[in-house]
């Protein structure tokens, strides 16, 4: 009798050692679990607080890319105005100038068919139209010519504020 009590002692000693190497192994796994799920939450909070700051300095970048681009409008908006303001005093100047030449020209007819001057030959006539039409082309084209380059400054501008501004 025994020998079967020390085998069963032997069989308890040798369950109760695989018990507690069980549970040291459960202990140690789940220990390194947390250790490691605590080094994956550190670096996934590093990781959150890095995207953050980057997409931080990208909105900032795009913020300060829109202000100049609105600042490079307005200004080119105060070119066009200023560029309309003087072709618009050059038209004025322009209609002086041929209202001008339309008077010299009534003038003339009038001198002519009082009888009091030599014939009218069509000089006056003939330079008062080519001054006209030379007068509006030159407006159309000189219009067109500060709309160009307003439009041209304002994309140089652009362009400058965008590659200077790389991050």
């Amino acid at each position: 009798m025994a020998a079967i009590l020390t085998s069963w002692r032997l069989a308890g000693g040798c369950l109760l050692l695989a018990l507690l190497c069980g549970a040291g192994y459960l202990a140690g796994k789940s220990t390194a679990d947390n250790r490691w799920q605590a080094r994956w939450s550190q670096r996934d909070a590093a990781d959150a607080r890095e995207a953050a700051r980057h997409q931080a300095q990208i909105s900032a970048l795009e913020a300060r890319r829109r202000r100049e681009i609105e600042q490079v409008t307005q200004h080119a908006q105060q070119q066009l105005s200023a560029l309309q303001d003087d072709a618009a005093a050059a038209r004025a100047g322009a209609e002086r100038l041929r209202r001008e030449l339309e008077r010299l020209r009534q003038s003339r007819t009038t001198a002519v068919a009082s009888g009091g001057g030599p014939t009218a030959d069509g000089s006056v006539v003939l330079l008062t139209g080519l001054l006209a039409e030379s007068v509006e082309r030159n407006r159309q084209l000189a219009a067109e010519a500060d709309r160009r380059r307003a439009a041209g400054m304002a994309c140089q501008q652009v362009w400058q504020a965008m590659t200077d501004s790389q991050p």
